[in-house]
């Protein structure tokens, strides 16, 4: 795995995403809780930038039409669909967010 320093966990707010750029791809980093997710910033229905959206729970919904997503899946939620939204493994090591878009989770 190669693991790339994206930000520091104070960037990322709690109601909605950070955007960081990581080797030309657009990367949503979520809070909730103590936990971050990382997934491709763009909705698959017209390519808004999900961190634009709002957080709530485990899902971002997409400002620009209210689709949502679960952070954990990258599926909505009520219909389960076929194809996630890419995410990535994130690893914190101190206030260091750190993901791994080489290989993204199945």
């Amino acid at each position: 795995m190669s693991f790339e320093r994206v930000a520091v966990l104070s960037e990322i707010p709690s109601d909605r995403g950070l955007c960081v750029r990581v080797g030309g791809r657009e990367v949503g980093l979520y809070r909730v809780g103590e936990r971050i997710y990382a997934m491709d910033n763009l909705c698959p229905h017209a390519g808004f930038p999900l961190n634009e959206g709002r957080v709530e729970g485990r899902v971002i919904e997409c400002a620009a039409h209210g689709w949502p997503f679960d952070l954990e899946t990258g599926l909505p939620p009520d219909t389960g669909g076929t194809r996630p939204i890419p995410r990535f493994p994130v690893r914190i090591d101190g206030d260091a967010v750190l993901i791994d878009t080489a290989n993204p989770l199945p």
